[in-house]
């Protein structure tokens, strides 16, 4: 008898220790549409004035740490140059959007702020380089399509305070493997 007495107190414990366990904040599904592994290709350039050039770039998304963050693994290809990034995006109940840290494999960081409404991703980062000098301000926008399997890209870029277009591309979602493979 005081065995199962033991046993019920432990397992009323567990259940009320589940019952107060923190839940991931609603507006963290509204980054349900990155989740997953993406293609893109897009058109990218240095600066205003410099030529066009092929990028190619990855990113496999995914739910981290119960679901209160996710993890998005980036590669960047082009004819110059590859690199990888890793980023952290969450969300920040009090100021009502999503953040996002990265970390790039030549030493760089960036602090993010981003919306996601009707469809559309926007993201505004400032890039610190290895030696710890801000290197730019960029934005992202991401439109998805109405079934979120791919999605239209356009990059800016701030210079002299004045914004131009340093990316356009497109973006297209792996299809998920069914269940059981």
């Amino acid at each position: 008898m005081k065995r199962i007495a033991v046993a019920l107190v432990v397992l009323l414990l567990a259940v009320a220790a589940q019952a107060q366990a923190p839940k991931p904040a609603p507006e963290l599904k509204g980054l349900e549409p990155l989740i997953g592994n993406w293609t893109i290709d897009a058109q990218a350039k240095d600066s205003p004035s410099e030529p066009e050039y092929k990028l190619a770039w990855t990113l496999q998304c995914r739910w981290i740490l119960g679901g209160f963050f996710a993890e998005v693994n980036h590669t960047w290809k082009s004819q110059r140059w590859e690199t990888t990034s890793l980023e952290i995006l969450g969300y920040d109940p009090i100021k009502k959007h999503y953040v996002s840290r990265g970390f790039g494999s030549d030493g760089g960081t960036w602090a993010a702020t981003a919306t996601f409404k009707d469809g559309i991703f926007a993201i505004t980062a400032t890039f610190v380089n290895a030696e710890g000098k801000p290197s730019m301000t960029g934005r992202n926008t991401f439109t998805f399509s109405p079934d979120r399997m791919s999605f239209s890209l356009k990059g800016e870029e701030e210079k002299d305070g004045t914004w131009w277009t340093s990316m356009t591309g497109k973006g297209v979602k792996a299809k998920a493997a069914p269940k059981g493979q």
